[in-house]
């Protein structure tokens, strides 16, 4: 069963130039149960509108602004795991218009493959940013996340304040021992992938998505030239850093994952074919896209 609900929430905050863009959410939510035994589905019937409620009622921020950010959450809910405990598989993504387009550009694209959540049918979901809750906690968690995301790619590093709340709610996640926020081997990490936002070290990669989308993919339909140098400097300047991260980061893989295909298609319009050939040496998980990309141009 596939349920799927539009959510807009008044989503406030002003920092710096990034209130020029405004910030409302509205949330594409999705939820797939058809893991679950049929016994079980029935509780979950009102799961994506409560979901949808939570974020509508709340305000994120100060201050009513007038352009929404897009976000998806899908949820495939895999298996019972106790009375009313459910654990999942989440694809979460954001994007943003480009301007003087009619496109739009991902953010943000994430797959957490490990939340374990409580949901009682009919009991209200409610806001408390100084306990823990293993349903709400992961939504504002990601919410915070998509937000500072998005408010990077439009002013340096502004971002930080939305970074520090997700910050402190996977703290609060890690000191109550969850399932979800504890260190791990495998290739996603919520808790690493904050600390590394707010990391001075990575403090490049963040700068670099502003440049990109911001004085790159921006101003593609007006300056195109000047557009495309900026988007390869943005790219070269987090190459440099990857030469001197840990090789298991997970913010540079996550901007890569996120952005590849993108980068793709729209070097289509970069004189130099051979930009591509870089590109598979910066950013090798992707390289068959860039080949693929290069070979169209011949």
């Amino acid at each position: 069963m596939l349920i799927a609900i539009a959510c807009s929430s008044m989503l406030l905050g002003t920092v710096g130039t990034a209130s020029l863009h405004a910030q409302e959410v509205e949330c594409s939510v999705q939820v797939n149960f058809e893991s679950v035994a049929s016994t079980n589905k029935e509780y979950l019937q009102n799961f994506a509108s409560d979901i949808k409620d939570y974020i509508n009622n709340f305000k994120w921020g100060p201050e009513n602004l007038e352009e929404k950010v897009k976000c998806t959450f899908s949820v495939f809910v895999q298996n019972v795991v106790g009375d009313n405990r459910y654990s999942a598989q989440v694809f979460i993504g954001s994007q943003r218009k480009i301007f003087g387009t009619g496109e739009s550009s991902a953010v943000l694209r994430l797959f957490d493959e490990s939340w374990e959540f409580t949901f009682i049918k009919d009991r209200p979901l409610n806001h408390n940013p100084y306990t823990y809750n293993d349903l709400t906690s992961f939504l504002d968690f990601y919410i915070y996340l998509i937000l500072g995301y998005d408010y990077d790619t439009f002013d340096p590093l502004s971002g930080t304040t939305f970074f520090q709340k997700a910050a402190d709610i996977a703290s609060l996640g890690r000191s109550n021992g969850q399932k979800g926020w504890q260190p791990t081997t495998s290739s996603y990490s919520r808790v690493q992938l904050i600390e590394e936002l707010l990391n001075p070290t990575y403090e490049p990669v963040r700068k670099a998505s502003y440049a990109y989308h911001f004085t790159g993919l921006d101003s593609i339909a007006i300056a195109s030239e000047k557009a495309y140098k900026n988007m390869l400097s943005a790219i070269e300047s987090i190459a440099s850093v990857k030469k001197r991260a840990d090789p298991r980061n997970v913010i540079i893989k996550t901007f890569f994952d996120t952005k590849y295909q993108e980068i793709a298609k729209k070097f289509e319009g970069y004189p130099d074919p051979a930009v591509y050939l870089r590109l598979s040496v910066i950013d090798q998980s992707h390289m068959k896209a860039y080949e693929e990309a290069r070979q169209g141009r011949e």
